[in-house]
Order: structure tokens, then C-alpha cells, then sequence
């Protein structure tokens, strides 16, 4: 038994980190796990995956792999994609890999949640000043979370790409490498726009001074490399830039089943009310984000790794209720960064078990049309959410200015 204790608790080290052999031993069972629960849900077929992802990879097929880059999307029946064109990428690709779509689409996207589960242990690691055990149970949360799992497996979405990119954002910006924070948001954005949903908080960091902002230029310059094979196989500049904001005006309901303020207000109005409520919401919610960005810059306190994931997840939380058209999907980003925020305290494991409850119950509708009644109740655990996660905020940055008196 000794000998087995030895082995064990023999180190060895990855980069600047120390692993035990049970931690590393934890590690490879956790992904094994979270590799294991994702396959059997590999073949059932969303409805997202029905009306869109499978026409999309049907008109790559039609196109002959490469030559559907050159295809601009809604101009011919050849191409009704409305993702980025890094997506479109991943899909050619995909067309030059033996195997059924579904299951290509679905393990690109498991792919990257790994990354999203190794970028929370690092990103834990730092936060805990280095407490190894807590890091491991991140990256082992991250991987069995059930909307990471649905999101990927079941749903054949791609928030997990994105997602791993403002991670290593955030990871960055907790390290200070200004570079690399800008670089990876700009892939993050290249790939999906609900990116931007991290900016709110580097605003603040940067008013606190804690990234640079000049550094910005980087992501006009990564977005237009990305675009550089679209434009090479003839799509328009102009025509690439735009596709952010055609999906914005897809859709009008006040919300796309993300339950937030808007739950209260009758679903049944006319068009053009809600797209003056829509207008009007938008405006406040960038408001109350200023108001928040605008107290903490005039607080006087030190500013670390935790307080920084708290202000994320609230800023985030926060821009999800108080925006209009918000899909249920949204809440991704900010649930997978609340796992290393719930690893720090078992208190703040509150916040994220209640999240995952509001997205399970959201996500059961869409995917197996579970009847939700009273949608509102959710809304209301949503701002309770925002509300703990608020107070966390506030008396961390009590707690940090006594410390700095």
C-alpha cells in the first residue's frame, strides 16, 4: 500500500505547474468520463442541427469541399449559412473527414470543450494561487457540466469555440499578457459575436488599469486575416463584415427563450412595438453596464484573479437579463467561468448549481419540448443569481479595500 501511496503522490511537473500522479490519474478518468457521456447522445439530431447545420454541410458536399467558400450566403440556395466564415472553415474541413456529419460537427465542438475544461483549470490554478486539488475539480466541472455536455453533444451547437477563445482571453487578462487578450477575442468574435459579451469587463479592467487598451488594433487585424481565404475565394469584404449584423435583425421576439426581464412583458405585441422596446431595452441595458463599470472605477481597491471572475460572471449575467433577443444558449459563457469561481468557496457553488438549473430547464424545451410553465420563475432565479453573485462582488471589493488601507 505504501509503495502504492508513493506512486501516487510522485509529482511531476507540466510547465510551471506540479502534478501528483492521483491528480493527473483524476484528470485522464474526468475526460474519459466526459467523453463517455457525450457519445450516446452523438446521434440524436437537434432541431438547430435539422433546419441548419445539416443543409450547411449538404451544400458544402454540393459544392465540392473548397468551393464553397466563394458561395455568398442568401444570394443562391447554394449557401444560407449565417455563421463567420471561421465556422464555414471548420465546415469545408469537416467535408475531407470520413465519417457522418453529425458526428464531425458534434466532435469539433467536444474538442473544444476540452480546451474550455483545460483553460478553467488554468485558469482556476491562478485564481487559487495555485491550489492544484481545486484546478482538477475545475477542469473534471467543466467537463460532466450538463449544459456543456447538451450544448456539443446533444445540440451540435458551437458554443464551446468561441467560448474556449474568451476564456483564454479572460486567462490572459488575469496574467497580464495585453497581446494575447485582444488576439483571442478577436478569434472568439470570428467565430461567434456572442463574444462581445466580455467586453463590459475588460472596459473595467482597463479603467482600473489592469489591460491596456491600445492594444485593441488587434482584432480589426485578426478578423481581417480570417476573412483573407473567404476573400481570396471571392466573397466580398464588405459582404463578411455584414453577417453580424444581418443576424441581429433575424430575429424580433423580445426574447429567444433566455429568461430575463423581458419574461414579464406580453410575448404577443405587435412587431413594430417590440422593435421599439427592442431599441429602447438596448440602450438601458448599456446603461446599467455603465453605471456598473462607472462605480467600480471610482472604488479604491486592489483588484484580483477572483474579483475579476466575479465581475465577469455578474457583468455577463447582468447584460443577459437586461438585453432583448436573448437566446437560452447565451448563458454559456458565464456558467462555464462559474465553475472556477464556485471551486473557490462551496458558498459560491450556490450560484452555479442555480444557473445550471435555469439553463437545463431552458435547454429541455427546445431540445425535448418539455412544457415550461411559468417561464417567469426562472427569470426570477436569474436575478437572484445577479443579485448573490452582486453581493459577492460588493464585498470583495470591501473586503480588498481594507487590505489596501
Amino acid at each position: 500500500m505504501n509503495i502504492l501511496d508513493d506512486v501516487l503522490d510522485s509529482e511531476i511537473k507540466l510547465k510551471d505547474i506540479r502534478l501528483r500522479m492521483v491528480d493527473l490519474f483524476f484528470l485522464v478518468f474526468m475526460l474519459g468520463l466526459g467523453i463517455a457521456i457525450r457519445l450516446p447522445l452523438y446521434d440524436f439530431e437537434s432541431g438547430d442541427y435539422y433546419h441548419f447545420l445539416s443543409h450547411w454541410m449538404e451544400e458544402c458536399h454540393r459544392a465540392g469541399g473548397i468551393g464553397y467558400l466563394g458561395i455568398t450566403p442568401f444570394v443562391s440556395d447554394a449557401s444560407t449559412i449565417n455563421y463567420g466564415c471561421m465556422y464555414q472553415y471548420v465546415i469545408v474541413l469537416l467535408h475531407y473527414i470520413a465519417g457522418k456529419d453529425i458526428h464531425l460537427i458534434k466532435t469539433v465542438s467536444v474538442i473544444f470543450d476540452v480546451i474550455c475544461a483545460m483553460t478553467i483549470f488554468r485558469i482556476a490554478y491562478h485564481v487559487t494561487e495555485g491550489n492544484v486539488q481545486k484546478s482538477v475539480m475545475a477542469f473534471g466541472g467543466v467537463m460532466i457540466l450538463p449544459t456543456v455536455v447538451l450544448n456539443s453533444a446533444a445540440w451540435a451547437q458551437c458554443d464551446s469555440i468561441y467560448t474556449a477563445f474568451v476564456l483564454l482571453s479572460l486567462l490572459h487578462a488575469l496574467k497580464g499578457n495585453n497581446n494575447r487578450v485582444f488576439i483571442y477575442l478577436a478569434l472568439g468574435y470570428s467565430f461567434k459575436q456572442q463574444a462581445i459579451f466580455i467586453v463590459p469587463l475588460l472596459i473595467i479592467m482597463w479603467f482600473k488599469d489592469k489591460i491596456k487598451a491600445r492594444y485593441i488594433f488587434w482584432i480589426p487585424v485578426v478578423l481581417f486575416v480570417t476573412m483573407i481565404p473567404a476573400i481570396i475565394a471571392g466573397r466580398s469584404f464588405a459582404e463578411l463584415i455584414s453577417i453580424y449584423g444581418k443576424q441581429v435583425s433575424t430575429y424580433s421576439s423580445l426574447t429567444m427563450n433566455y429568461p430575463s426581464i423581458f419574461m414579464v412583458v406580453n410575448p404577443r405585441l405587435n412587431l413594430e412595438t417590440r422593435k421599439l422596446i427592442i431599441a429602447s431595452a438596448t440602450v438601458a441595458a448599456i446603461a446599467i453596464l455603465g453605471f456598473v463599470a462607472y462605480y467600480v472605477r471610482n472604488r479604491k481597491f486592489g483588484v484580483n484573479g477572483l474579483f475579476i471572475i466575479t465581475l465577469a460572471i455578474f457583468t455577463i449575467e447582468t447584460a443577459l437579463f437586461t438585453l432583448p433577443v436573448m437566446h437560452e444558449r447565451y448563458g454559456y459563457l458565464p456558467e462555464v467561468i462559474a465553475v472556477a469561481y464556485a471551486v473557490t468557496s462551496y458558498k459560491r457553488l450556490i450560484a452555479l448549481v442555480m444557473m445550471q438549473f435555469v439553463s437545463i430547464v431552458t435547454y429541455s424545451k427546445f431540445l425535448f419540448g418539455t412544457t415550461v410553465e411559468n417561464m417567469w420563475l426562472m427569470a426570477l432565479m436569474n436575478l437572484v443569481i445577479i443579485m448573490l453573485v452582486g453581493y459577492d462582488l460588493y464585498k470583495q471589493m470591501k473586503a480588498r479595500e481594507v487590505a489596501d488601507a
